[in-house]
């Protein structure tokens, strides 16, 4: 499996503009063969970002789709970052859930409970 990670730092004034391409893109993008998914976040603070991040299957997948007017778009995007953008990709090779935490939880003794508001 493979993740692409791009964190744009676009002035507030342009950060609408870089939100809605990248909402354009997130759709057809989920679409194409081998897209796991597609996620648009946002870093607030001291450094407020918006991060991309999509998921694929393979390498050779993310590749074709890089390639594409749909990943035109995100570069685009990343024209419009106040400062260079940071640009990932990862290689994952193994990928564990909640059972992860349950496994850690019991081996110290604890017992992995979600907190619920009451």
């Amino acid at each position: 499996m493979r993740l692409s990670l791009v964190k744009i730092a676009p002035t507030p004034e342009r950060r609408n503009e870089v939100l809605d391409i990248l909402l354009s893109v997130k759709g057809p993008t989920q679409a194409e063969q081998g897209c796991l998914a597609c996620w648009i976040l946002e870093e607030f603070g001291e450094d407020p970002a918006i991060v991309y991040v999509e998921q694929w299957r393979s390498l050779a997948e993310m590749h074709r789709h890089m390639r594409t007017p749909l990943y035109a778009r995100i570069l685009q995007a990343m024209e419009l970052s106040d400062t260079e953008p940071q640009v990932c990709f990862f290689e994952i090779v193994e990928s564990s859930g909640l059972e992860l935490v349950e496994q850690v939880l019991k081996q110290s003794g604890k017992k992995a409970e979600p907190r619920r508001e009451t």
